[in-house]
This record gives C-alpha cells, sequence and structure tokens, in this order.
C-alpha cells in the first residue's frame, strides 16, 4: 500500500529557492489567509488538502507560504514577506500562487478560480 504524499511548505523563501535549484522545481508562492480569509480556506480544503494535487505539487514545485494573520503585525516577517511579493508581482488578492522558476523568473501570477480544485490544477498544467 502506498501512502499519501503530504505538501512540504517552506516558511523562508532562502531555503524554498536553494530546494528548488537543487532539484530543478518551480517556485509556489502562496499568499493566504488560510484560518480567516474565506476563499483561502476553500482553496486549503478544496486544493492543498486534494491528494492529486498534492502528488503533482510535490513533484513539479517548492511550496512558500506567506500566510497572514487575522490581526497582522507591520513589522512581523510575515507581513514583510507579503508586502514584497504581492507589491513586486502586482497582486492585491488573496489567495493568490505566484509560480516562478528555479532560477526565479516568473511564469505565472494567479489569482481567479482558486477555490477550484479543477481550475486551479487547468491554470497549473499550462504553466511551462
Amino acid at each position: 500500500m502506498q501512502t499519501a504524499l503530504q505538501l512540504m511548505w517552506f516558511g523562508y523563501y532562502d531555503t524554498a529557492k536553494i530546494e528548488a535549484k537543487a532539484n530543478n522545481k518551480d517556485i509556489m508562492i502562496v499568499l493566504t489567509g488560510s484560518e480567516w480569509c474565506k476563499p483561502c480556506v476553500k482553496m486549503k480544503k478544496n486544493v492543498f488538502e486534494n491528494q492529486e494535487f498534492i502528488d503533482y505539487a510535490t513533484e513539479r514545485f517548492v511550496i512558500f507560504e506567506v500566510n497572514l494573520d487575522r490581526h497582522w503585525d507591520m513589522d512581523s516577517k510575515v507581513y514583510k514577506d507579503y508586502s514584497y511579493f504581492k507589491d513586486k508581482y502586482q497582486s492585491n488578492a488573496l489567495p493568490t500562487l505566484i509560480i516562478l522558476g528555479s532560477d526565479e523568473t516568473k511564469k505565472a501570477v494567479i489569482s481567479e478560480k482558486l477555490t477550484s480544485f479543477e481550475k486551479t490544477m487547468e491554470h497549473l498544467k499550462q504553466i511551462k
């Protein structure tokens, strides 16, 4: 019996970058508020907890998560990461997936229909 894979989340971008380069994987930056943002909660349940997504993402991506608390501290590392990535990739929506190559070239910024497993997978599979 094969055991189910689980997603490995990185909390530090530099660590995710090193891992992506070492394993020739793309970087998926997840901007989320997974405890309070209703679309983020749905994305977590419908997409990130789906075994097909987990298998696909484990094979293809290194995941760096920026998960904002409901009452964020503007001096916190999480808020600074969020602010940096949302500004750099021009995203004002939660949730957002930012896909970069292992060399940090931008491949996609996705912020629509992320609560749907099918739509999210459709977006991801179109990225070269």
